[in-house]
């Protein structure tokens, strides 16, 4: 209790008058800010996990390239963010009633000095931002292959489903559920579309760019992994009931041991048929992973041409028991 109480009055102002009880008051306004803004900071980052910090700790080539650019972005910000708030506190402070001043001016109005600066360096550092984001926008395409890196990408079809992700693997012959893994230091290239559920976002933060998928469309992405680990994959997008609990685990591993890694899962008796294709368009919430072999030939073409083909107000999927199930779930 006795500490609760000693907490509580340092929240309290101090006494005092005139003068001094002005100065004391600005400082106990001043320390209360610090503060609470220590504290903010603080209940802030308890909520951090550390598989989730996304570019702050980059493992890929592009999450590392957009690590920089945040940075150098910020640096450039705060050359004016800065300045301000300082110049505010010490205004608020130098200019006080209860400080009788000698530079105290009531007839000045204009520098132009003064107004090159505060208008001046604004417009540089927008030019300056403004550059850098137009180089950075194409440098960083996500249609576009990463450069500099050699080898044969290797394909990865992604189909956003009711809440889960399918990962078909067409030249491997293989594809699973909730479950990504991919080697290092080699260039994926992702093909993403959605089935019977809204527009989502496929997106592994510390490998690099988000990226948004409908039906009928076919997003691509581009992305390297340069370190061995596991790293969260997500949808960023709400789409329905389950969207918080879609989910994937991405594995980067070395080359050799995805090889073995493929060789198990196509001797999988499980394989992806139509059948299980459609067990997989019902909505499931937290899905564990799941491993097929044999998907159905041009199974993500197929599910384009469901609704590129479509037309009216129906939607393509209407007439299936998992739309049914879908709809009644919203």
């Amino acid at each position: 209790m006795r500490a609760m109480m000693r907490i509580f009055r340092t929240f309290l102002p101090p006494q005092g008058e005139g003068q001094e009880g002005g100065i004391n008051t600005f400082k106990y306004f001043f320390n209360l800010l610090f503060k609470l803004s220590f504290f903010s900071i603080f209940l802030a980052l308890c909520g951090c996990n550390e598989h989730l910090v996304g570019m702050f700790d980059p493992k890929g080539i592009i999450a590392y390239q957009e690590h920089k650019l945040f940075y150098d972005t910020l640096a450039l910000m705060l050359i004016v963010v800065l300045p301000v708030i300082i110049m505010s506190i010490t205004f608020v402070y130098h200019y006080q009633v209860s400080h009788h001043i000698r530079d105290y001016k009531p007839n000045w109005s204009h520098s132009y000095f003064l107004e090159s600066l505060w208008w001046g360096i604004p417009c540089v550092i927008i030019v300056i931002l403004a550059t850098i984001t137009w180089k950075k926008s194409h440098e960083l395409d996500p249609y576009n292959k990463i450069p500099g890196v050699t080898g044969t990408p290797l394909l990865i079809q992604v189909i956003a489903l009711p809440w889960k992700w399918l990962f078909i693997y067409p030249q491997q012959g293989i594809a699973t559920v909730n479950y990504l893994e991919i080697p290092v230091g080699q260039q994926v290239e992702y093909w993403i579309t959605t089935d019977n559920v809204p527009m989502s976002a496929f997106f592994v933060p510390q490998l690099g760019s988000q990226i948004y998928t409908m039906a009928g469309m076919r997003t691509r992405l581009h992305l390297v992994a340069d370190k061995i680990g596991v790293y969260d994959g997500m949808n960023t997008q709400f789409n329905g009931d389950g969207f918080s609990d879609m989910h994937f685990e991405t594995h980067v591993v070395e080359l050799a041991e995805m090889t073995r890694w493929v060789d198990n899962i196509k001797k999988s008796p499980t394989q992806l048929t139509d059948a299980a294709y459609k067990e997989l368009l019902v909505p499931a919430d937290a899905q564990p992973p799941k491993f097929y072999s044999h998907p159905v030939p041009d199974l993500f073409d197929s599910v384009l041409m469901t609704y590129m083909n479509s037309s009216g107000p129906l939607h393509p999927r209407s007439h299936t028991r998992e739309f049914v199930n879908f709809q009644k779930e919203q």
